[in-house]
């Protein structure tokens, strides 16, 4: 199975997370807490184009994979991906509001940086171990 738009997305999120974690820097929020808001939001859409090709085009072939163990591990990484994806929106939703963000930017600094790093252990987790065994399977 070709993943490589997959991958090509992962680099693109990682960009945006770059981004958006320059942002959050103390100094950039205090000149600008609606930047990082901005760029939350764009970072949520662009997860949410490739969590639909995820579980458009890559999930169901790998469910009824031959191989018991790519069956497993989709299964349980559409699971996890419900959790991450939930927080995200929680997140985005208590944070709907510039006038919220610039009330209380520290909050909105912590809290952004927990759904962040929950975020990035899971793309580096389909990178290091998911990814490659749907290649080698293929």
């Amino acid at each position: 199975m070709n993943l490589d738009r997959y991958h090509e997305q992962h680099r693109e999120i990682r960009g945006q997370m770059q981004d958006l974690h320059r942002l959050l820097e103390p100094a950039a929020m205090a000149a600008d807490p609606v930047a990082a808001r901005r760029a939350l939001v764009s970072l949520g859409a662009k997860l949410n184009i490739h969590l639909a090709f995820e579980d458009a085009a890559l999930y169901p072939p790998l469910l009824k994979s031959p191989d018991r163990l790519v069956q497993e591990k989709a299964r349980q990484y559409m699971t996890d991906m419900g959790g991450i994806k939930a927080a995200l929106k929680a997140h985005l939703q208590r944070w709907v509001s510039t006038q919220r963000v610039e009330a209380d930017p520290a909050a909105f600094r912590t809290e952004t940086l927990a759904v962040f790093t929950a975020l990035q252990r899971r793309l580096e987790a389909e990178d290091r171990e998911f990814y490659p065994l749907v290649e080698r399977q293929a």
